[in-house]
C-alpha cells in the first residue's frame, strides 16, 4: 500500500510524456504531468531522516532488526528499527 503513492507519481507522468509525445496534443499532456508534480509536492516523503532517530538510533541490534524483516518482508529498516529498539 505505501508503494500506490509514489507508482501514481510516476505515472502521471510517463503517460503526460507518452500523451504529448504520441498524439501531439500539448496540453493533456502537460495536464497529466502537472498532476504528477503536485502530487509529488504534497507526497509525504520516502527518503530522508526516519524519524525518531535522532538521537538512539545505535542502540538497535542488528540481530534483532534482522530476525523482525525476515518476520516482516514488507517492513523498511526504519520500521525494523523502531520496532526493535529497547
Amino acid at each position: 500500500m505505501k508503494y500506490v503513492l509514489p507508482l501514481l507519481i510516476v505515472a502521471c507522468a510517463v503517460a503526460g510524456m507518452a500523451v504529448w509525445l504520441l498524439t501531439d496534443h500539448l496540453l493533456p499532456g502537460l495536464g497529466l504531468t502537472a498532476v504528477a508534480l503536485v502530487l509529488w509536492a504534497v507526497a509525504p516523503p520516502t527518503v530522508g531522516r526516519p524519524g525518531g532517530f535522532t538521537h538512539g538510533a545505535g542502540n538497535a541490534d542488528p540481530r534483532r532488526v534482522k530476525e523482525y524483516r525476515s518476520k516482516h518482508p514488507g517492513a523498511t529498516m526504519s520500521d525494523a528499527i523502531r520496532a526493535t529498539r529497547p
